[in-house]
């Protein structure tokens, strides 16, 4: 499984981050931040997956949440993360 992150490095899109990190600690994320992508690889790769917004999580190149998450998202995030 692979998790992607898309952060464009703002306050909203590192806490998105955190709040991830603290709640599936068990989970490698790819992070993909705007500002240290030289080569527009990010971008492409971003058009790729359908990304039109951050923070953008990605799941297996499906974009599975955009924006802050609330609890229901966390409990959604969550199945698809232990599903087999």
């Amino acid at each position: 499984m692979k998790v992607e992150f898309f952060n464009a490095g703002c306050r909203l899109c590192e806490r998105t981050l955190g709040l991830l990190k603290a709640c599936f600690p068990e989970m490698k994320i790819v992070v993909h931040r705007a500002a240290e992508c030289r080569d527009g690889s990010c971008c492409v790769l971003a058009e790729r997956y359908g990304v039109r917004a951050v923070p953008s999580l990605v799941l297996d190149g499906k974009v599975i949440l955009v924006g802050p998450p609330d609890e229901e998202d966390l409990k959604s995030l969550a199945r698809a993360l232990h599903s087999p």
